[in-house]
């Protein structure tokens, strides 16, 4: 699929969904993956689900295997520091530890909002700081997400965006009807993608977007009809 998608002149965001017992990655897998992502033009990993819980070592060693396939983000929920309710007690050290580690790695780490998560954003930010540069952390905006979210007004995709738009790095779209987290493809449900595409291009936004479809019919061509309509839409 790797290899597929690059051939579709895409870039790749690693998942590797090993399952809660099955063991890490062996090396020759690693290389296998470094190997088939060599010519992608974006290649960045998406933290599994084991670690979507503060778990220092599990995400450490997620930041090394971001540097040995050659990926510059690892995509982190708020959960995986540390930031879910009621009553969250994030390790900030702990937190800014890790971010200094990725970055003697070459890799940032870049946090995604999922539902209602705009508190979570806001108190990283506060805590580690707003300026990308300087704390390696950045902000993934899930449009997905962002559309489900009851936190950010009757415009939630653009105040998501207008809102983060200083830590802004890294995009993840797919649609769905404002309820469930269904991640159609590109106009299967109900987001407004010409008012996302102007949000962007109004705070010129020239970051990776990554698609998180889930099709039951050809999966590499709903991908490239997706990236067909973005550039028909400026984008």
């Amino acid at each position: 699929m790797i290899e597929e998608l690059i051939a579709l002149e895409f870039g790749v965001e690693v998942w590797t969904n090993r399952g809660w017992e099955e063991p890490w990655l062996s090396p020759e897998l690693v290389r296998e993956i470094k190997v088939a992502c060599a010519d992608a033009s974006h290649v960045s990993v998406h933290t599994r689900p084991e670690n979507w819980k503060w778990n220092p070592h599990g995400l450490s060693d997620e930041v090394d295997l971001c540097a040995l396939i050659g990926a510059h983000a690892l995509i982190l929920h708020p959960s995986s520091l540390g930031l879910e309710g009621p009553s969250p007690r994030p390790d900030f050290p702990g937190i800014r530890r890790l971010a200094a580690q990725a970055r003697e790695q070459g890799v940032q780490l870049v946090l995604e909002n999922t539902r209602d998560t705009m508190w979570a954003l806001d108190l990283a930010l506060d805590e580690i700081g707003d300026d990308p540069e300087k704390t390696n952390l950045g902000i993934c905006i899930d449009v997905g997400h962002a559309y489900i979210s009851q936190d950010a007004g009757r415009e939630p995709i653009r105040n998501y965006i207008e809102r983060y738009k200083g830590q802004l790095v890294h995009l993840h779209l797919h649609d769905n009807f404002g309820d469930d987290d269904e991640h159609l493809p590109l106009k299967e449900g109900s987001i407004d993608w010409q008012d996302l595409a102007d949000t962007l291009k109004a705070i010129e936004y020239d970051g990776p977007a990554v698609l998180e479809l889930q099709s039951q019919g050809d999966l590499p061509a709903a991908f490239a009809d997706a990236r067909n309509y973005l550039r028909s839409l400026g984008l």
